[in-house]
């Protein structure tokens, strides 16, 4: 199954028979088969058909509506789950301080213990010395492991990131593109626009999953419940940034394949679109970078991995549907703790 973008200002998606058929000006851009999609991200002004969005609410797919810069507007989908009891034993389970408290773990190392393992990826391909981020990133494994609340937690998480990110710019080799750390809202560099650009998409990943499995996007634990916070997908997320994004991120870069010129500075950029990212710090991809980027990321979410859960090869697109669709096992007491998703 694909997901389609849509970033050709001006397009109208038209339904005609198994297809739809996005055309500008009268000329077909492209063709796809409904029964292959599962996803359409549109990015800017396109138009739907009344048949085309029929099309997409009975089958289901999912239709996110955002700019080109990430920023997530809301979304086209039909009838949320009917799943009431899943629902109910959710937020049940969520009153459950032990069972919030060994799920979060769960999250907390097994991001740490992605991130020690793209440094040391880092270590070996680039000769580079990483043995003390590596060395405290394990010892914030064990001190995790062995937390006795959500906020420590919180803050092993955030030290380790912090640590993370400091090393991980080491393994940036372009001579055009340097990494000092995290900068958010608005990224200040192309590295923070793409890894923030590549979190968004990821979001929009976990989010159709999450769909799919009938659970209630909002009630997280890592991060705190907040009014329009989608806390478990941005729970859910913390195992996959390092592992799918950030080298995702690092080898566009050292690979050429995004190049300082497909970026431009937030002034220049067309005041109808930016809303609040309208500022001369913030840095964004041009729309040839957001089109290179669109078809590197489907290229990375569509490579397959051995599921540890059951040693199948699949894409990570469908991995991480199982992982969602593990933790609704762990919420119903299937199984007794979650696994996180590791790399190796």
């Amino acid at each position: 199954m694909a997901t389609l973008y849509l970033v050709e200002p001006q397009t109208i998606v038209h339904k005609d028979g198994g297809r739809l058929i996005i055309k500008k000006d009268g000329t077909v851009l492209q063709t796809v088969h409904i029964t292959k999609l599962e996803q359409v991200v549109v990015a800017g002004p396109v138009m739907f058909t009344h048949a085309a969005i029929q099309t997409l609410l009975n089958e289901n797919i999912d239709t996110i509506f955002t700019n080109r810069f990430g920023k997530y507007y809301g979304r086209l989908e039909g009838p949320e789950s009917k799943n009431i009891f899943l629902r109910k034993e959710q937020f049940r389970r969520h009153d459950d301080a032990q069972f919030g408290l060994s799920f979060t773990k769960s999250v907390v190392c097994g991001k740490l213990r992605n991130q020690r393992t793209i440094l040391a990826r880092i270590q070996k391909n680039h000769k580079i010395d990483l043995a003390q981020p590596i060395a405290i990133l394990s010892r914030l494994i064990d001190s995790a492991k062995e937390a006795l609340n959500l906020d420590a937690l919180r803050g092993y998480e955030g030290q380790g990131s912090a640590i993370y990110f400091k090393a991980w710019g080491q393994g940036i080799k372009s001579e055009h593109f340097s990494f000092t750390g995290r900068t958010r809202r608005p990224p200040k560099d192309p590295i923070n626009a793409l890894l923030s650009l590549g979190y968004t998409f990821l979001s929009h990943t976990i989010a159709r999953a999450v769909s799919i499995a009938g659970i209630d996007p909002y009630l997280g634990y890592l991060h705190s419940l907040e009014y329009g916070r989608p806390s478990l997908i941005l729970d859910l997320m913390e195992e996959w940034r390092p592992a799918l994004i950030d080298s995702f991120v690092s080898s566009m870069i050292n690979l050429n394949v995004i190049k300082s010129d497909d970026f431009q500075k937030g002034e220049i950029i067309n005041q109808d679109d930016t809303d609040d990212h309208n500022t001369s710090e913030a840095i964004y991809l041009t729309s040839t970078g957001f089109r290179k980027f669109i078809g590197q990321y489907e290229r990375r979410i569509n490579e397959k991995a051995t599921y540890h859960l059951d040693g199948m090869e699949r894409t990570y697109r469908d991995i991480i549907l199982c992982q969602v669709r593990h933790f609704v096992q762990y919420i119903k007491g299937d199984v007794k703790e979650y696994m996180p998703f590791l790399i190796k």
